[in-house]
């Protein structure tokens, strides 16, 4: 089952005790608070001992299969939250759980009633459905790492995948030395930002005519099949770097790569920064990866929610920086804090 956290609501103990110190003033003051009182309703202000308004509500709906990205997010999350005094719900999964209970958990957040909602929507239907009930609720929803803009979405906060690939690209080309046989390996689901990494990379490697790309393979979120998809590419021979789109991707052709009896000298180069992959990085399976700022992702998120909710305009697009990460610079004490905000 999926996991919420509230940060951020009022304590009701603290509300008390200032109501019992405002009913055991000194009866002197009496005739002064009724003269302020009838001041502030000739004003239009709010009444003594009136109840505060309720802090807004946001949503944050973690990314499926979130890993040390979610974690992330919901400390940058966190801590805007508590920067603008709103109320954050996180909604977090368990790894076995996908789309369908994504999907499930945020329509039935959007029916508890929320004030905006970001989500790391798993797939284009989940982003479909849950516009579309947000849109008809009134409720502004902003998406995170999803460049789509759909009916119902106010903006995106994500990486340009595009340059993040061309970054990928140049990396590659570095460690062949300008020349030699790639493939490029991705999921099976339909994802509009890795087909724009996959773009980059493309950009990037047209400069370097020595390098060609062979291969052009995909596999399930699976381990297995994944795995036997990379085992397969590399009988084939001939191929002197593969380029994995997405953690799952990258981790079944590092550990395969690792095979004892395979020819060494492979390189691998990814996207992302999950704690498997940074050890391989450490150990020099896989040589390097693109990886993005999820605090930054966070904070951005409710940051431009609570503009969104206060009337003032925001971008519709916000792209949020990315570094090529290697086993030297993992080091570097500006990389340790992108890699490692949850140790902070």
């Amino acid at each position: 089952m999926s996991r919420w956290w509230t940060k951020g609501a009022p304590h009701p103990g603290k509300r008390l005790r200032a109501r019992e110190r405002k009913l055991s003033a000194p009866r002197l003051l009496a005739p002064l608070a009724l003269l302020a009182l009838g001041f502030a309703a000739s004003c239009g202000s709010s009444v003594i001992g009136e109840e505060p308004a309720p802090a807004k509500r946001i949503a944050l709906i973690a990314p499926v299969h979130a890993g040390e990205l979610g974690d992330a997010m919901r400390l940058g999350a966190e801590a805007a939250a508590k920067e603008f005094g709103v109320e954050l719900a996180y909604a977090a999964f368990e790894p076995e759980e996908g789309a369908v209970i994504q999907r499930a958990t945020a329509l039935q957040t959007l029916k508890d009633g929320v004030s905006a909602l970001l989500i790391d929507p798993a797939d284009g239907e989940v982003l479909s459905a849950v516009a579309g009930r947000a849109s008809r609720s009134g409720v502004p929803v902003l998406t995170l790492n999803d460049e789509r803009t759909d009916k119902g979405v106010e903006a995106s906060i994500a990486v340009d995948n595009e340059e993040a690939g061309r970054k990928a690209g140049e990396a590659m080309a570095k460690l062949l030395g300008g020349g030699g046989v790639v493939a490029v390996l991705g999921p099976a689901r339909s994802d509009p930002d890795v087909a724009r990494r996959e773009d980059g990379i493309v950009a990037a490697l047209s400069g370097y005519p020595g390098i060609r790309v062979a291969w052009k393979e995909t596999c399930s979120e699976s381990f297995s099949p994944c795995r036997q998809a990379v085992r397969q590419l590399l009988d084939g021979g001939g191929v002197d770097g593969i380029f994995a789109l997405d953690a799952p991707t990258s981790i079944a052709a590092a550990e395969e790569s690792a095979v004892p009896g395979r020819r060494g000298g492979l390189k691998i180069v990814t996207f992302g920064g999950e704690l498997a992959q940074l050890e391989l990085l450490q150990d020099g399976i896989i040589h390097t990866s693109v990886v993005q700022n999820g605090f930054s992702t966070g904070y951005l998120g409710v940051k431009q929610a609570v503009a969104l909710l206060e009337g003032q305009r925001i971008d519709q697009s916000t792209r949020i920086e990315t570094k090529v990460i290697d086993a030297e610079n993992m080091f570097w004490m500006d990389n340790q804090k992108l890699l490692f905000p949850f140790v902070q």
